[in-house]
């Protein structure tokens, strides 16, 4: 009877395992303020973009090996060595074929000799270490990334990211009340779309002087943030997605990113 009655199991006590809000739940998203790190409304995203389910993890990998060959480029454009045709030296033997006690020898250009040839070595040929892949396949990789972000809960949506003063210690402030930065924060890429004033009231001293789709304080306040990089939502690419944990998207950025992705 004490056998029956003993729980092996309980239920009770198992850990909650977190789960990811279903779609099109999902893509009801809260606007959070930057300055203040509270929710000031909602927003809807676009499914097309940040509703690709079943993620495709083959899809980011090809991207991401892409991007890095990209980077990689070409090398060696100018190297070349000189074969034993081309070293300058005689073709005279150097020492009797027998009788010296020492290993036989012909001409004095052999690659294992000092001042001999280069057995081969690089011939002046471009090492070109990029491959192709096309556009519709990298804008799906963009899609698949942000979707990603999203199902992971990492994606924040702010009103804008506007900072109010250069200085790092303001930002590394605003930036931990996300969870983000300081010595137990986790990284951030933050995307912005920001656009410069049309009048003359936009000056360098204030918050709203924007340069490059990105506010000028951020960018310069964000340069000491070893775990923090900041950029215009043209340049957000997949490799610096999945290496950061959390994405900021300014609203801007979210219509832009949508508008350019869905063509």
């Amino acid at each position: 009877e004490e056998d029956e009655q003993r729980v092996l199991y309980d239920l009770s006590t198992k850990a909650d395992v977190p789960r990811a809000i279903p779609l099109p739940q999902r893509l009801h998203v809260p606007i959070m303020d930057f300055k203040s790190g509270t929710e000031v409304g909602t927003f809807h995203l676009s499914e097309r973009t940040f509703g690709c389910d079943p993620v495709r993890v083959d899809i980011l990998h090809r991207v991401v090996v892409w991007q890095r060959n990209k980077k990689r480029g070409k090398r060696n454009a100018g190297a070349r060595t000189k074969t034993i045709s081309e070293v300058s030296g005689s073709g005279r033997k150097v020492r009797n074929q027998k009788g010296g006690g020492v290993a036989r020898a012909g001409h004095s250009r052999p690659a294992h000799w000092r001042g001999g040839a280069k057995a081969h070595g690089p011939k002046g040929k471009v090492q070109d270490y990029t491959t192709k892949l096309n556009k519709k396949v990298r804008r799906m990789g963009m899609r698949h990334a942000l979707s990603q972000k999203l199902l992971e809960g990492n994606l924040i949506i702010t009103n804008d990211m506007a900072a109010t003063t250069h200085k790092t210690k303001v930002l590394d402030d605003m930036l931990k009340q996300f969870d983000v930065s300081g010595k137990y924060g986790v990284t951030a890429l933050m995307v912005d779309d920001a656009k410069a004033e049309d009048d003359d009231k936009g000056s360098e001293d204030s918050e709203t002087f924007v340069y490059g789709g990105v506010n000028v304080n951020l960018k310069v306040a964000s340069g000491n943030l070893p775990k923090v990089k900041v950029m215009n939502q043209i340049a957000c690419n997949v490799y610096d997605m999945l290496k950061y944990k959390k994405l900021f998207l300014s609203l801007d950025a979210v219509r832009a990113l949508e508008a350019r992705l869905e063509k």
